[in-house]
């Protein structure tokens, strides 16, 4: 089986190609796979074609992906608190980035994070982002950064280490903390992508392998089983 830390460290974008194929099928959803797939589809040019009610629905649906039981009512309360119109002159401002303004991980967060779509809290805001811009954003969360705290070759893994106690001991996330995770993430698909000689990889299909790493094995492939994973070359 294939650990993080061998994974991390491959040379082999086979492994890496196994282990995005192994981690689609474990996301999101609650169960719910057509919620799921409703969410995951979504890309920024399908957003920009949304009107006020079509981005309100997308973001209710979100909501229902991101978050669970009595929390999610909650949630979905904290967001139908802010008006329709409201919520518009968000997605008005997002479809408006440049790649500037990408570059810009705080100024990206600070925008859809609560109170500008209230509800959202930093890992909310950090999983929106990465759906809407692929390249230049990764979902930080628990289930990235535990896998994070994992890898020996990581130089910021003292500092991983401690953004978790502090997210396990305060339930929440800083600033500092989010752009962390999302700074490392762009920098191992860059580094994948000049190994590889490719441009397919990106910051939210890593924080996608680390969500499910910690939940489903990737097995080492042979040749003949690779030639069954060339589509997601596409990914």
């Amino acid at each position: 089986m294939l650990e993080i830390n061998d994974l991390w460290d491959s040379c082999d974008e086979r492994e890496w190609l196994a282990a995005l194929g192994g981690s689609w099928p474990t996301l999101g959803g609650r169960n719910d796979p057509e919620l799921a797939k409703s969410v995951q589809t979504v890309d920024l040019e399908s957003v920009r074609s949304l009107g006020i009610q079509g981005w309100y629905e997308f973001l209710s649906r979100y909501f229902q992906l991101q978050f669970a039981g009595k929390h999610l009512q909650q949630k979905l309360r904290e967001l139908d608190s802010s008006s329709f119109e409201h919520l518009f002159s968000v997605k008005c401002s997002l479809v408006a980035m440049n790649e500037s303004d990408l570059a810009d991980t705080r100024k990206c967060l600070n925008l859809v994070r609560s109170p500008r779509i209230r509800g959202l809290d930093y890992p909310g805001a950090s999983g929106l982002l990465a759906l809407l811009f692929q390249e230049w954003f990764g979902a930080a969360n628990a289930c990235v950064l535990r896998s994070l705290c994992k890898i020996d070759s990581l130089p910021e893994k003292p500092k991983m280490r401690e953004v978790r106690r502090w997210v396990k001991t305060k339930h929440d996330w800083r600033e500092s903390d989010t752009t962390i995770v999302i700074d490392t993430l762009r920098r191992k698909a860059a580094q994948l992508n000049a190994k590889f000689g490719t441009s397919k990889w990106t910051p939210n299909s890593i924080s996608i392998i680390l969500s499910a790493i910690n939940t489903r094995p990737i097995c080492r492939i042979s040749c003949e089983e690779s030639a069954v994973l060339a589509p997601l070359s596409k990914l």
